[in-house]
């Protein structure tokens, strides 16, 4: 398969990282249930969720610029126009949730009262604490977590299927060469 057959360099970069990103921030917040309440261990895997979050945010834009600028390979053999419609959807949807989930997520922790650092660099606060709008960014953070959770859930069994089903070159056009 040529480079013309698939994403360049830095939009399949960008792409795992920044799903490498997602899954931590969504494994760590899923599994630190688990550990006892006040431990550091619980509190660890908190701080954890919320720079994997922030450094989501922060590959935004150049995962954006790179989106609307670069070349999408075409799908080979091609695919009815209607399956462009869901692409385009669930693309959107996750394109809307790379910004509203940290954001959420920053909103949320300054109106409870607390202050955040990302990578040791102090976030200003854009909301005065006020636990029931903590309350509500809350609820909210964990819905579109949800969604965020088994969008990628179906992005991936949708690359699969695609790859083992269709048999184009879908997921190929994501990874990356052996040559």
């Amino acid at each position: 398969m040529s480079h013309a057959t698939r994403y360049g360099f830095w939009h399949r970069n960008i792409h795992w990282l920044t799903a490498a990103l997602v899954i931590a921030a969504l494994a760590l917040v899923e599994l630190h249930d688990l550990a006892q309440r006040g431990s550091a261990l619980r509190s660890n895997m908190m701080y954890g969720h919320m720079q994997f979050g922030m450094a989501v945010l922060l590959l935004f834009l150049p995962r954006l610029v790179l989106r609307l600028t670069g070349m999408e390979p075409p799908v080979e053999p091609a695919v009815p126009w209607w399956m462009h419609l869901p692409a385009r959807a669930a693309h959107g949807i996750f394109y809307l949730l790379m910004v509203a989930q940290p954001v959420l997520g920053i909103l949320m922790v300054q109106a409870s009262g607390r202050s955040l650092a990302f990578l040791g660099l102090p976030i200003p606060s854009f909301v005065s604490p006020d636990k029931a709008l903590a309350k509500t960014l809350d609820n909210l953070h964990v819905i579109g977590g949800n969604v965020f959770l088994w969008l990628a859930i179906v992005h991936a069994a949708v690359a699969l299927w695609h790859h083992w089903g269709r048999k184009d070159n879908t997921l190929r056009r994501m990874l990356y060469s052996r040559d």
